[in-house]
């Protein structure tokens, strides 16, 4: 992940702040958390966020209202659903609305590490895509 970049943490569960805030420490990720969607607008309006984990439900509202307004506005922001609920039917509605990754609660490190990587490898291979496009410029 870059530096320069950030990891939004939207959740109202300290168990799932703790897990995650304890496998970004150590790692060069700034990490912000807010419990609502309304805060978590307000952050992704002035930081620079790549990767928000958000959970299915927050007290304004369904993840998918986050997620609509992430594919609108921020669509490079890589969007990880946290369930609580790990109903299947949930999990393919996270990912036909754009969600790259769904994590089951309670969270696991090693699911999370994974994520990480993942989310890696898409940046790296968005990435090289847009260096084979760049525009050519033609020496006169």
């Amino acid at each position: 992940m870059n530096q320069e970049r950030g990891v939004l943490i939207v959740s109202c569960r300290p168990e799932n702040r703790k897990t995650l805030l304890r496998v970004f420490d150590g790692l060069s990720i700034n990490s912000y958390v807010t419990p609502t969607i309304r805060e978590a607008i307000e952050v992704l309006a002035s930081r620079s966020i790549s990767m928000i984990f958000c959970e299915e439900r927050l007290p304004d509202g369904p993840y998918s209202d986050l997620l609509t307004g992430v594919r609108a506005s921020w669509s490079e922001a890589q969007f990880v659903v946290m369930l609580c609920t790990g109903e299947w039917e949930e999990y393919l509605q996270a990912m036909r609305l754009g969600a790259q990754e769904v994590l089951r609660c309670p969270l696991l490190p090693t699911d999370i590490d994974l994520v990480l990587i993942q989310a890696m490898k898409r940046n790296q291979k968005r990435n090289e895509l847009t260096k084979e496009w760049e525009p050519i410029t033609w020496a006169h």
